[in-house]
């Protein structure tokens, strides 16, 4: 991540449930109304760690309207039961670390959420085996926010 003094906060509409609100995700400008993503969504789809997005100002903030250039990474969010604590993610942490993944966490709602990033590097598909092995556990529940196949690595969008 870079330093907070350059990064901006990129603005994401959300429909969860039929409630509207925005997700800011830290974003380094690029000019030209592009913006690199510099954290992982809690709750965007579509978009990931290093994407660069095209965000136009809005009522005086950058909100997202595309994703230009996808970096390759994928997003998967785990949340965690209610009443299990951060010490439970990180009992299972370890093999996702060996693959290269990185997390941010939540502990804003009586559920604990966490944004996995996969990168580029990582085998996206052994990740996925370790999410469905903690969710027939039990000891999660996991959804896809963004998957980028090695296909569409570093490809525009237009």
């Amino acid at each position: 991540m870079s330093s907070e003094t350059d990064r901006v906060l990129v603005s994401f509409l959300i429909d969860q449930n039929g409630e509207n609100f925005y997700e800011r995700l830290h974003a380094l400008p690029l000019g030209d109304d592009l913006y690199c993503l510099d954290n992982s969504p809690f709750y965007a789809f579509g978009v990931s760690l290093g994407d660069v997005v095209c965000a136009p100002c809005e009522d005086g903030a950058p909100t997202y309207t595309r994703t230009a250039i996808r970096r390759g990474h994928s997003t998967y969010r785990v949340r965690l039961p209610v009443g299990r604590g951060h010490d439970a993610f990180m009992a299972r942490w370890s093999d996702f670390q060996d693959l290269g993944c990185t997390f941010e966490g939540s502990g804003a709602n009586p559920t604990r959420l966490y944004s996995i990033d996969v990168p580029p590097s990582s085998d996206v598909r052994a990740v996925y085996a370790l999410l469905e092995a903690g969710e027939a556990g039990k000891y999660w529940v996991f959804e896809e926010g963004n998957y980028c196949p090695s296909a569409e690595r570093g490809l525009q969008d237009h």
